[in-house]
């Protein structure tokens, strides 16, 4: 009897529960093979010179508070995903929240565009000064100088880094939190993977992100949705609360994909573009 009435509330609630260990064996025939392949085939263990990666046996409850002071490990699906996203799309400008091992590989598959597209007469006709240039935004200058060094020589020139506070705030009568100051660039795709949860200062009320149970909910992308590019990307590694919270307070036409077994959350911005200058690669055939 309690089966019956654990399976009927799945059932009517969230079906996913049910179905979760049939789609995980899918996922890890399928996308997960791929993406490993993508890794290992495009040599992305020689750019980050490590051959140790985090395990899903490395599972940890509190290990992203933990982990904090320490360097994470590098997870091949996450960071091959990435890869093959900025491969795919193909865009100009990116902005990355937090930096880290997926600052090398996105720097490597922004490198592989440039190069891809450098002779394409269509890329003149852009209307943009940051062009294959990476931005990344973090509140540790630590991380920042350590993930520096790991840029090899034909990276350099692509990465660019910031040094951030991140405050709490109010945003629509909604606790959150933005960084203080983020690079004045136009992004057509953002890499949403931090903060850490508890580098957020200050309260509301008393609320504050040092609470290890109150999940991150970074307001970043409220401030610059108004003058996206149609057609303009972000990928979310994780932060499923975060998402719903975008759901709730951007307003544009964007579309949400989310990987629920992959932990990911695709954002489109699904509108028609705004002129023959104001174009990204989005609705260019290249």
């Amino acid at each position: 009897m309690k089966f019956l009435k654990k399976f009927f509330f799945y059932i009517c609630n969230d079906p996913f529960w049910i179905l979760e260990p049939l789609l995980k064996i899918f996922y890890n025939l399928f996308t997960e093979t791929n993406l490993r392949n993508t890794f290992y085939k495009n040599k992305l263990d020689i750019l980050l010179k490590t051959n140790k990666f985090k395990q899903d046996s490395d599972f940890d409850i509190y290990g992203p508070i933990k982990e904090k002071k320490n360097q994470y490990e590098p997870e091949i699906i996450d960071l091959a995903r990435i890869y093959k996203l900025i491969k795919k799309k193909k865009p100009f400008t990116v902005l990355e929240f937090g930096v880290g091992y997926s600052t090398l590989v996105i720097a490597q598959a922004i490198y592989e565009n440039r190069k891809y597209l450098k002779n394409n007469p269509k890329i003149n006709k852009m209307r943009n000064t940051k062009m294959f240039k990476l931005y990344c935004v973090d509140t540790s200058k630590k991380w920042i100088n350590n993930t520096r060094k790991k840029l090899p020589p034909h990276l350099k020139d692509i990465v660019n880094f910031s040094v951030s506070p991140v405050e709490t705030i109010l945003y629509n009568s909604e606790v959150c939190h933005k960084y203080k100051f983020i690079p004045d660039i136009n992004p057509d795709f953002i890499y949403l993977d931090g903060p850490h949860p508890t580098d957020p200062i200050g309260k509301i009320n008393n609320i504050s992100f040092q609470c290890i149970e109150r999940t991150p909910i970074s307001a970043d992308i409220c401030f610059l949705e108004s003058t996206l590019i149609p057609g303009s990307s972000i990928l979310v590694d994780g932060r499923t609360n975060n998402v719903r919270f975008l759901k709730r307070n951007l307003k544009r036409k964007f579309s949400f994909k989310w990987d629920r077994v992959g932990d990911t959350t695709l954002i489109t911005l699904k509108e028609k573009f705004l002129g023959k200058l104001n174009k990204n690669s989005s609705y260019i055939n290249f």
